[in-house]
């Protein structure tokens, strides 16, 4: 199926316009800490236990249209999924279709790392996911299975 989007992992130059998006989004993160948060995840050779990977939706003119934060994790009761603290879209004109694109993506991610479920968090701007390892908020979000 074609689309419209390409959803890759985040590059260098698409730090600036990812953090546009955001900051649109509320989120509570400083420009400085976006930064290292990308530049991090970039240069990291091995998955971290906060951020494994930054995904960027980019429509044909080069702007980004949507963005997810996500990373294997695993819990006793639900086994090993796939875990994305922030998912957010921005689409005046086809907001189905960047979300569809993304969750595609997630998908392909999850189940590449052999993940039976997808949680998507519910977005609180001012609960940015914490370097701490803090727990997911499973009891809020949606869990997608996968199989």
């Amino acid at each position: 199926m074609a689309s419209a989007y390409a959803v890759a992992p985040i590059k260098a130059a698409q730090i600036e316009r990812a953090y546009c998006l955001i900051g649109a989004a509320g989120c509570d993160i400083d420009l400085d800490a976006w930064r290292q948060i990308c530049t991090a995840a970039l240069m990291r050779k091995y998955p971290s236990p906060f951020v494994e990977e930054i995904a960027v939706v980019e429509n044909s003119l080069g702007y980004i249209r949507g963005i997810a934060i996500l990373r294997a994790r695993h819990n006793e009761r639900r086994g090993r999924y796939l875990s994305v603290p922030v998912f957010a879209i921005a689409s005046a004109g086809d907001a189905r279709g960047v979300c569809d694109a993304l969750l595609r993506y997630l998908r392909a991610r999850a189940l590449d790392r052999h993940c039976g479920a997808i949680h998507i968090a519910s977005f609180e701007p001012r609960r940015w996911p914490a370097a701490n390892g803090a727990p997911d908020r499973e009891a809020d979000g949606v869990f997608i299975p996968l199989r």
